[in-house]
């Protein structure tokens, strides 16, 4: 039978709200997908984070998951330590594909969770899914100098375009703590 997957840190969902957005409509959705390694990136811990909105930074194309780190440790500053649900879902009828999008699905109705499972460090299980090939994890300390200043400019390029998230400063305090590098160079292109 076929799964589908749904990463949250809320534990004991036993019914899935469609409470996304729809990308480019106004529909209401629950995001899916068949890639347990991806489904692990929303696993988000706003508290541990300090920022209640998510920053994931993965994709997956032709089944296989991939994180590109934008700054050094990423993966690991955003997930170690961090517990969470993973949810799947057996296949339904009202499940759909998100076109353009690999291995992402939706679902305009709530939707019964087959079976659960706590994940005690979202982290090591992401090693885990590495180390078995079905992850692929793009390290900022491990790309190129040229690609390390391209990754780092199109962040300062995102907070001067988001005008230094002032009118959001939760979003603002984030990326100044994590993405310190890019946003100097935000600030110098003022």
């Amino acid at each position: 039978m076929k799964y589908f997957y749904h990463g949250s840190n809320i534990p004991g969902i036993t019914q899935l709200e469609a409470r996304s957005i729809l990308h480019n409509t106004e529909e209401k959705v629950v995001y899916l997908t068949d890639c347990l390694p991806y489904a692990l990136f929303y696993i988000w811990d706003a508290e541990h984070n300090g920022y209640s909105g998510k920053h994931v930074t993965g994709w997956v194309k032709n089944g296989m998951a991939y994180y590109e780190e934008q700054f050094p440790e990423q993966l690991k500053t955003f997930y170690q330590g961090v517990t969470g649900s993973l949810y799947s879902i057996h296949d339904h009828s009202d499940i759909k594909p998100v076109e353009g999008r690999d291995n992402l699905y939706y679902c305009p109705v709530g939707i019964s969770v087959s079976k659960a499972e706590q994940i005690p460090d979202i982290y090591e299980e992401l090693l885990k899914y590495e180390a078995e090939g079905l992850l692929t994890v793009l390290r900022y300390n491990d790309q190129s100098i040229e690609r390390q200043k391209e990754l780092t400019d199109l962040i300062a390029g995102a907070i001067r375009k988001a005008s230094f998230y002032v009118d959001n400063q939760e979003h603002r305090e984030f990326m100044k703590r994590y993405f310190r590098k890019a946003w100097e160079i935000a600030e110098s292109n003022r």
